[in-house]
């Protein structure tokens, strides 16, 4: 009785409204920010990395579609990325709508693509966060209510996936360090310290003892797995997101 009740509450909370549209709007312009600077900072830098990555050309006319973004960079990467960094300032100014939220998923697919011998976990997590918020879209509105409950659900079951996605994140990230003899030792601090491309040198020195690059370690791995978990609960989701601002800053 228990689980038949559960799956009704499930179900209800799909089709019986938009949960959480506004945070959802504010969501998709963070990516669409996150990409904007993504493409213009990485411009000059894509020049050198069409140098040495070629595209191979699909037969089907389907995969030809799919990869058009990616082939047009090879032939003319300025081009793409001049009607990318368009295309991103005008859905940034308007409400999501199922094409715009189709076209930045085929956008970020073909960004990876493109830098693939370069591309990072990040990378990936951009391309697969834009395809759940493809049905996270209101527009266009449907008048039949068969389509109008499809919609809700459709618009729903997006959200939970991109919160599925980023809670993950944590989740695999924390359990992967807590598994680590090098971050349990808390050597894995001392790593990043002296990786230039990710330490701010005006910090210099100051996480070389032991003890602070253990503690710091540990606070790591307990903040990572403790995300995925309160993240989930009204009392502690606000600190936990406030918290994880502060800790990616730092």
């Amino acid at each position: 009785m228990k689980l038949l009740n559960r799956v009704r509450g499930t179900a209800e909370y799909l089709v019986a409204d938009f949960n959480n549209p506004i945070t959802a709007r504010l969501f998709f312009r963070a990516m669409l920010l996150l990409t904007f600077f993504k493409v213009a900072i990485l411009w000059a830098f894509s020049h050198s990395v069409m140098n040495y990555h070629h595209i191979t050309l699909p037969r089907s006319f389907f995969g030809r579609m799919v990869f058009a973004p990616a082939l047009l960079a090879e032939s003319n990467v300025n081009i793409l990325f001049g009607i990318s960094l368009v295309f991103l300032i005008l859905a940034f100014f308007l409400r999501p709508h199922y094409a715009t939220t189709l076209i930045f998923f085929w956008l970020t697919f073909n960004l990876y693509i493109v830098y693939l011998p370069f591309a990072s976990g990040a990378d990936l997590v951009l391309f697969m966060l834009a395809l759940w918020f493809v049905p996270v879209a209101s527009r266009p509105a449907f008048n039949s209510e068969t389509l109008n409950i499809l919609q809700k659900a459709c618009f729903n079951t997006g959200m939970v996936f991109a919160k599925l996605q980023v809670a993950f994140i944590y989740l695999i990230s924390g359990w992967d360090k807590l598994t680590s003899e090098t971050w349990r030792s808390g050597d894995g601090i001392d790593y990043v310290t002296h990786l230039g491309s990710l330490f701010n040198p005006q910090f210099d020195g100051a996480f070389d003892d032991p003890s602070v690059q253990l503690f710091l370690s540990w606070v790591t791995i307990l903040f990572e797995l403790s995300f995925a978990i309160l993240v989930w609960f009204d009392r502690t989701r606000i600190p936990v997101i406030i918290t994880g601002v502060f800790f990616h800053l730092f």
